[in-house]
């Protein structure tokens, strides 16, 4: 009997080890922003204040994103980017996934980074796309390692089919223009 109840406690760690080695985004020490221009030269700062992501125990990063959380400062245009530009009614959340070579993670020493290039997919407003990002991850200590972008991406309306609800909100706001690209950074905080 003891042996059968080893057996079991030893199988159930085996089971329940991937849980502990897979890295949760800190989304409260995490920021996500893109610039938006408009009028051709003003240029204006964004963020996400939502968003979830964990690289499971096999490399796989995946970061989701709440679209009707976008701050813009300003409530009634939060609002018009959530209806006419992301329209979360039908496309809620945008995520991003990628592969990662764990040993090249577990190679960081803590106190240490790394550059690192990352190929992944971005799915947003019902369109997929590939994307490079170049990061630095950091590590902060055996748990706690921050992955920031060296350079933005640039996201480009006509990629996600958000043409027409950046026209939108141009006529709305009786613009003369709104950049049809944006460039968006990260600095993303994960704990194991």
């Amino acid at each position: 009997m003891r042996i059968i109840s080893t057996f079991i406690l030893s199988l159930s760690l085996l089971l329940a080890a991937p849980a502990y080695s897979a890295w949760q985004l800190d989304s409260k020490n995490s920021s996500l922003t893109f610039v938006s221009i408009k009028k051709g030269t003003v240029a204006e700062s964004h963020s996400f204040k939502e968003f979830t992501g964990v690289i499971n125990n096999s490399g796989l990063v995946n970061v989701t994103i709440d679209l009707s959380s976008v701050d813009t400062n300003i409530a009634i245009r939060d609002q018009r980017m959530a209806e006419f530009l992301f329209e979360t009614t039908t496309f809620a959340q945008a995520s991003f996934s990628a592969q990662l070579n764990l040993a090249d993670i577990n190679a960081i020493t803590i106190g240490s980074s790394q550059q690192m290039s990352l190929t992944g997919s971005l799915n947003l407003h019902g369109h997929q796309q590939e994307l490079t990002l170049n990061v630095m991850v950091a590590k902060l200590s055996a748990n706690n390692m921050l992955v920031s972008t060296l350079k933005p991406a640039i996201i480009k309306a006509e990629d996600f089919a958000l043409v027409a609800g950046i026209n939108k909100l141009k006529s709305l706001a009786n613009l003369p223009s709104i950049a049809y690209a944006v460039p968006v950074s990260f600095v993303l905080t994960f704990t194991q």
